[in-house]
């Protein structure tokens, strides 16, 4: 049944770039307003006063950005929750046809399921964007009162300042990607998993979590560690494993940033089912 699993891996990639674009472009679109208005300072050396006014424009556009994000990811958790638990509908259907020469139906209470997850999560991923808004504003500014503590010996002109003001921007956008991928990837498995923990309660009282990681070349050495190791646990307890002498304990993925594993339902009748996860 790995292909069932495969093919919720790639389409959960997928909408997870989708979404990451998408909320890439509202990132984009605030930087090229604050560039705009920085543009608007009258040319020449870059003064003090101008500092006040860049600085301020900086504080604006941060604000801007993490407040859209926050608004945006809203939106994106819901479409990543639902799948989350159509995903898992599917795969307890498909496995106990399969194993268990029954299909065992599963209805659950999406709507519900997914407000209590991002809910829960709101907070979180809120969290790490403010965390990084102050992160770019302490950057940014650093780097600009920098500049103007050595203009006795280089003068900085306003256009130079606005291009390297333009240019971070451009290299925090890998920052973006990957506190929004992670964070849907979050989304989606913490509403997987309750959505397990509803069918435990309801229909299959045995139900366990496992660990399904795409092998390819993005695949971190961690990764491929525990997939070797391949844990069952309770849904109420969490994975744990040791890498380079540290031990990892997390309830359901992401284990940290960028990791692509997913949960998926395991259950003892299922039998070598586990050997394909």
């Amino acid at each position: 049944m790995s292909e069932v699993i495969q093919s919720n891996i790639e389409r959960i990639d997928s909408m997870e770039a989708i979404e990451q674009k998408r909320l890439l472009r509202v990132f984009k679109r605030v930087r090229r307003n604050l560039l705009d208005r920085l543009l608007t300072i009258p040319p020449g050396t870059f003064t003090e006063q101008q500092l006040n006014v860049t600085l301020v424009q900086i504080q604006a556009a941060i604000q801007a950005i993490t407040q859209d994000l926050k608004t945006g990811m809203i939106d994106s958790a819901q479409i990543l929750g639902e799948r989350g638990i159509i995903d898992l509908t599917r795969e307890i259907e498909k496995f106990s046809g399969k194993f268990e020469k029954s299909i065992q139906k599963i209805n659950l209470d999406t709507a519900l399921i997914v407000s209590n997850t991002n809910n829960f999560l709101i907070n979180k991923y809120q969290a790490s964007l403010d965390a990084y808004g102050e992160d770019l504003r302490s950057q940014i500014t650093t780097n600009i009162m920098q500049s103007m503590i050595g203009r006795e010996t280089t003068q900085r002109t306003v256009n130079e300042v606005v291009s390297d003001v333009g240019r971070f921007f451009i290299g925090e956008e890998w920052k973006i990607n990957r506190i929004v991928r992670t964070e849907l990837h979050n989304v989606y498995n913490f509403s997987k998993m309750n959505a397990m923990d509803e069918v435990k309660e309801t229909v299959l009282p045995d139900l366990k979590k496992a660990l399904m990681h795409p092998i390819d070349i993005r695949t971190g050495q961690d990764s491929k560690k525990l997939a070797k190791e391949n844990p069952v646990v309770d849904i109420d307890q969490p994975f744990r494993f040791k890498f380079k002498g540290t031990e990892r304990v997390f309830m359901f993925p992401p284990d940290r940033p960028n990791d692509r594993a997913i949960l998926v339902p395991f259950r003892e009748e299922w039998g070598k089912a586990a050997s394909t996860f």
